[in-house]
């Protein structure tokens, strides 16, 4: 087992050599493969690239803290509860509103029809409801499958399938001035 490379060995065996023998390069290759899906799932819920960066940081941080109190299953669906728990500990303890920044919006559309429109879709997402908004985002912004947002929130697969449905029923419903405005 020890001449396999730690690339394709399974995330669960990898977490698993890291917190028995402190393999370090095994804790690489997990924090190679899922840094930038955290990263990319702080940045979106912050819209503020610095508060990503310090949430970013306490995720790692802490799994490697309470690298005890992983028992097994998906590694991925852990790291993604820890990820989504730190965020909204850091919404909760930051009573602010967040600014709308020309960074933050869904694209970068050069035309200033794109950029109206892009600014206007994100404006309608970001006004959903709490849970509507986190799964769009993690469905299409982080590009999470139906099978991790499952693991990730507990829910079975059917009921991740319906509130997605129900969450794009819902952002449609707010676009419907758009549409009506462009026909």
């Amino acid at each position: 087992m020890e001449g396999r490379k730690l690339e394709l060995i399974d995330d669960e065996e990898l977490f698993d050599r890291f917190k028995s023998k402190k393999d370090i390069d095994a804790f690489t290759v997990l924090y190679e493969k899922y840094s930038k899906k955290v990263f990319a799932y702080c940045l979106r819920t912050f819209n503020d690239r610095e508060r990503a960066k310090d949430v970013f940081q306490k995720v790692f941080t802490s799994v490697v803290e309470k690298k005890d109190t992983f028992k097994g299953g998906s590694f991925i669906a852990w790291l993604m509860i820890i990820t989504r728990n730190y965020c909204l500990l850091e919404k909760r303890n930051k009573f602010h509103y967040e600014e709308i920044k020309d960074n933050s919006l869904i694209s970068y559309g050069t035309e200033k029809n794109d950029f109206m429109l892009a600014d206007f879709v994100r404006k309608q997402i970001e006004e959903l409801p709490e849970e509507y908004k986190e799964l769009i985002k993690m469905r299409y912004y982080d590009d999470f499958s139906y099978k991790e947002i499952a693991e990730i929130k507990d829910w079975s697969m059917a009921q991740v399938k319906i509130k997605i449905f129900r969450a794009k029923k819902f952002l449609m419903k707010a676009l419907m001035p758009l549409k009506e405005s462009i026909v």
